[in-house]
């Protein structure tokens, strides 16, 4: 593991799993999801896989490195598809075909280890036994996205708009919605910083 503490703060676990890179829009993103222990360890944070289920993941990766790697790939391949996704629809831009299939390929794998279970008087959705835990991480994160783009909340979603290109998905749980950055300590005190520098060098009289 790479020693990243990982970020759940975004309002929605597949918005979390997005920004599992950092500078995410910018001309240098940074990867903090280095390799399939770092899979593990955010999908222990997330509670998707218990401590002894990571550390049988870990002892399994051992074991059997290409599964491991494998399963690696498609994490990347679905967390950048996530993040195109997000990004584009906040942007009003057209969502790649590629990567909306990417999703509806993992939802469809998904739905099929799913089944309905009558709880309190109610149904919910309940996986089935014997699943692989590392296949839970990705598959969770998939039904997610399929929830939050066909639910209401899918119009909240926003993106950083820190110009340096942070790229952080979130929630916007602000009461007017007009929240525009990742935090207020981080690029938001950055953009108030900018700005104010711009507006006193427009004060400033010419020499």
């Amino acid at each position: 593991m790479n020693g990243y503490s990982f970020d759940y703060d975004s309002g929605d676990l597949c918005l979390d799993f997005a920004n599992t890179m950092s500078n995410h829009a910018g001309d240098h993103p940074e990867e903090n999801l280095k390799g399939y222990t770092d899979l593990i360890a955010w999908g222990e944070g997330a509670g998707l896989v218990t401590p002894e289920s990571a550390a049988r993941l870990f002892d399994r990766s051992v074991a059997l490195p290409e599964d491991a790697e494998r399963i690696y790939g498609a994490a990347i391949q679905v967390r950048e598809a996530l993040y195109h996704i997000f990004s584009n629809r906040y942007a009003g831009r057209t969502i790649p075909g590629p990567d909306l299939e990417v999703l509806n390929s993992l939802v469809q794998e998904a739905m099929g280890h799913l089944r309905l279970t009558p709880a309190d008087g109610e149904f919910r959705w309940e996986w089935l036994p014997g699943i692989q835990e590392a296949n839970l991480i990705l598959w969770s994160v998939a039904r997610a996205a399929a929830e939050l783009l066909t639910s209401d909340h899918v119009l909240r979603v926003r993106e950083c708009e820190d110009d340096r290109g942070c790229g952080y998905l979130f929630i916007d749980q602000s009461k007017n919605h007009s929240r525009r950055w990742c935090s207020m300590e981080s690029c938001g005190n950055r953009a108030k910083a900018r700005r104010h520098y711009s507006k006193n060098q427009g004060d400033r009289p010419d020499n």
